[in-house]
């Protein structure tokens, strides 16, 4: 981080960029550690190589899709169940559909949110959540 302005409502961070001179390997996965630019810490990064990075993608896409699948099917069976009268004594099945939905949910959105960001990159931070001074980033076009 460059510099950090607080005003009354917020609070403007500024960061310099340095790029990642780490090749991307032809099978597995490469580690190499590097220097920040602005703070001279030694940051360790690992980068994947392009199929393994295409298989990282088909996976979180595949838990993604799974997880939407699951998360309609609960819901359709919630519907289906919750308007049903249950005898007296009987379990309500309804808590463990709902449990199912939002097991379903969470990681169809874990799924489908690390498969748009998997780009075969790992190190301090990453796009979806970068605590601390160091992240990783897209280039600016």
């Amino acid at each position: 981080m460059v510099s950090k302005d607080v005003h009354s409502s917020h609070v403007v961070r500024q960061f310099a960029l340095h790029p990642i001179d780490i090749e991307r390997p032809e099978k597995g996965r490469r580690v190499g550690a590097l220097e920040c630019g602005s703070c001279q810490k030694p940051l360790k990064f690992k980068v994947l190589s392009v199929a393994a990075t295409r298989s990282r993608r088909w996976a979180w896409l595949v838990l993604g899709l799974a997880g939407v699948a699951a998360a309609l099917g609960f819901g359709v069976a919630i519907f289906e169940v919750g308007g049903q009268v249950v005898e007296e004594g009987a379990p309500n099945p309804v808590g463990p559909l709902a449990l199912g939905f939002l097991a379903g949910f969470l990681s169809g959105t874990v799924g489908l949110s690390y498969w748009r960001y998997e780009d075969g990159v790992r190190g301090p931070g990453s796009p979806l959540m970068s605590f601390g001074g160091h992240a990783l980033r897209w280039p600016p076009s």
